[in-house]
């Protein structure tokens, strides 16, 4: 009897470790989200603070960080059995990643981490305004911005997505609300969009909880993917640049085995092995589908050689051996996203990017 008794306490307290207890605070999500909202809690996504109040607005600050939680837990969840070498972690990226200012009203770490991640950029040139409400529209640009370019992302025309107030939508929205409910991670209200209603916090939570359960690579800014196990690799990210750096630790790493790899491998620098710096091999591969050397050959003789250029990609500007870093990304302010399923293209709509070099 002792034994089931024990068993019993032992059970329950599983259980109770587990699932949230709603009725202790008497605030439930509505139906149609406590399934989602369990599983996003479990997820490690929902903050104790936003374990409540389940039906009320949720401020800028609140969703940046329920967005960052989703990516940090997502890049655990897509490592497997890899090592922490291979994924990461919110301290390894405010190690290796400085940006050039700070909010004047917002210091909280996952507010900086949504800025260097490209979720959020700020209402001015130095204010976040953290406890202001956010729309539907301004949701779903927060989550596209974090995560166009994986996801292979469409853009549904008026007719595909059906809200009766679509003509309402801001222009700048647009592209971000046709984009989102492509790949299903924000969804109309019903008949409508609802563009300027308030997101509550189930909402929010129902949506980073696909966004983690989403494709995702690790991005700066939504647009250059990153290598964790890079860990020489050292980033400045502002409002419209990434810009990349190296540091060498004296030590026979991953990036050196794989920049030396690929080198030898590529078409054009193989049989140039004498021209091999680990900085000219950075600049061409580390960040391999972000400037395709393959398709766009012409970056890469005057970077093997240890010319710096410039050259124009549509949506950014790509510069190579700068004084000041290996590899510059200059992002435009270009409407709509960019994508790479199905072509490399970008905008709104999409186009095809076309490389040229600025003289």
């Amino acid at each position: 009897m002792l034994k089931k008794m024990l068993a019993c306490i032992v059970s329950l307290s599983l259980i109770m470790s587990v699932a949230p207890i709603y009725a202790a605070s008497g605030d439930t999500p509505s139906s149609w989200a406590k399934a989602t909202v369990t599983k996003a809690i479990k997820a490690g996504i929902v903050p104790e603070r936003l374990q409540s109040k389940y039906q009320s607005p949720i401020t800028r600050e609140e969703f940046a960080e329920l967005i960052v939680n989703a990516i940090f837990e997502r890049e655990k969840v897509a490592a497997g059995s890899l090592s922490e070498k291979f994924y990461w972690t919110k301290e390894k990226v405010l190690d290796r990643v400085t940006v050039d200012f700070e909010f004047e009203d917002a210091e909280q770490e996952h507010v900086k981490l949504a800025y260097i991640i490209g979720t959020v950029n700020g209402v001015s040139d130095t204010r976040f305004e953290p406890n202001k409400h956010i729309t539907r529209q301004e949701a779903a640009v927060m989550l596209m911005n974090t995560s166009h370019q994986v996801n292979g992302i469409g853009y549904l025309s008026k007719e595909a997505l059906g809200y009766s107030d679509y003509d309402k939508i801001a222009e700048w929205a647009k592209p971000a609300v046709s984009a989102a409910a492509s790949v299903g991670i924000m969804l109309g209200d019903g008949k409508k969009f609802n563009y300027a209603g308030k997101i509550t916090r189930e909402e929010a939570i129902k949506t980073a909880y696909t966004l983690y359960q989403s494709l995702y690579l690790f991005s700066l800014k939504g647009n250059i993917f990153i290598g964790a196990e890079y860990e020489e690799l050292r980033y400045k990210v502002g409002k419209d640049f990434v810009a990349v750096t190296y540091e060498d630790d004296g030590k026979h790493t991953n990036l050196d085995i794989n920049m030396y790899r690929t080198w030898n491998y590529d078409n054009i620098t193989s049989s140039h092995q004498d021209l091999f710096t680990i900085e000219k091999a950075i600049a061409l591969f580390a960040f391999y589908s972000d400037i395709d050397p393959l398709n766009f050959s012409q970056v890469v003789t005057p970077t093997m050689n240890g010319k710096s250029t410039k050259w124009d990609y549509g949506y950014m500007v790509v510069s190579f051996l700068n004084t000041d870093s290996i590899i510059k990304f200059q992002f435009k302010p270009i409407k709509g996203y960019v994508s790479k399923n199905n072509g490399y293209k970008y905008g709104y709509p999409f186009k095809m990017v076309e490389v040229k070099e600025i003289k």
